[in-house]
């Protein structure tokens, strides 16, 4: 009794879930439960989890269940990809630390989007736009495009720099159609969907691992992660497509538009450069499931825009090009 109220009192302290024995069952009636289908992020990893890096932000889908004499959370990730992870994976709700990149797209949204007027002060960060990071409004007189949320906005997203996800989708295997990518994920993603099968990771993943359970697995039981080099960013662009964006913000490396036309006017580059694929066994045990992100392939792997709007003077310049008055 004494050993688990000490152990009780050191994961209080250090902020994390336990995940065994009496002060788990406490921490899932205190912190868990009630958040279970509240469609909230209510928790932050605290440690990487296979595909689930630290700082992710997950909400809870399920009670958590107990396996071997300890407690594992049913979340889902910002992708709507489902996983199983250890209580102690997790911080406490309201004991969260900082994560990097959204305090990185929150302080963009808030001390230069809104701040400086390009976005209305009244609408929200990431969700304010059918799953974008922000919007700017585009007060020219002289060429209109689609309203987004209310009025003539343009949709944007904010990457803390060049580690952040640019797309993700998972893929699963059947006897009959093989790997494959799901109707109901394609029709969420299609154009990051056609990227993936363009890029050849399909026709690959059934040349070779056509028989799943036999796949060479490392020491957690868990299949190797594959990584494919990519020779450009198109497959990031098909992602940020699928979202609606049509500006990028990559901290350390400017502003971009997405797509061939930059609907902005004021000459933002297209994104260029070299990418990776990770295809990551889904969820321990599953070998039927596979996660295939799509990321820049290393520090240089993004080229450098002229344009960043975390430079005051490009930031004003940018207000002058969509309408703003100083």
């Amino acid at each position: 009794m004494l050993k688990s109220f000490i152990q009780f009192l050191s994961e209080e302290k250090r902020g994390s879930l336990a995940s065994s024995g009496t002060s788990a069952e406490d921490h899932i009636k205190r912190y868990i439960e009630p958040h279970i289908g509240s469609n909230e992020f209510s928790h932050v990893t605290s440690k990487d989890w296979y595909d689930l890096p630290k700082g992710s932000s997950v909400k809870m889908t399920k009670k958590p269940v107990e396996i071997e004499g300890k407690y594992y959370a049913h979340v889902a990730d910002q992708n709507d990809n489902n996983h199983l992870i250890p209580l102690s994976r997790l911080h406490k709700p309201g004991e969260i630390p900082k994560n990097k990149g959204t305090e990185y797209e929150s302080e963009f949204i808030e001390k230069r989007m809104k701040k400086h007027g390009l976005m209305p002060s009244h609408l929200s960060g990431a969700g304010s736009s059918s799953g974008t990071d922000f919007v700017v409004e585009n007060r020219k007189t002289d060429e209109l495009h689609p309203a987004t949320v209310n009025g003539n906005f343009l949709k944007g997203e904010a990457k803390k720099g060049h580690t952040a996800n640019m797309g993700q989708i998972t893929i699963h295997f059947h006897p009959k159609r093989g790997w494959h990518i799901p109707d109901d994920a394609r029709a969420n993603r299609p154009e990051f969907a056609k990227a993936i099968e363009k890029a050849g990771i399909i026709k690959h993943m059934n040349k070779h691992y056509a028989y799943p359970e036999g796949q060479r697995t490392t020491k957690s039981g868990r299949a190797e992660t594959l990584s494919f080099k990519h020779p450009n960013l198109e497959p990031a662009e098909k992602y940020l497509t699928d979202h609606g964006a049509q500006v990028l913000q990559v901290g350390g490396y400017g502003t971009y538009s997405v797509g061939q036309k930059d609907v902005t006017g004021h000459g933002l580059p297209r994104i260029s450069g070299k990418g990776i694929f990770d295809v990551r066994e889904k969820q321990k045990g599953n070998k039927y499931a596979r996660t295939v992100a799509f990321k820049i392939d290393g520090v240089n792997g993004l080229k450098t825009s002229h344009v960043d709007l975390d430079r005051d003077e490009d930031l004003h310049a940018f207000r002058k090009t969509l309408g703003h008055k100083d």
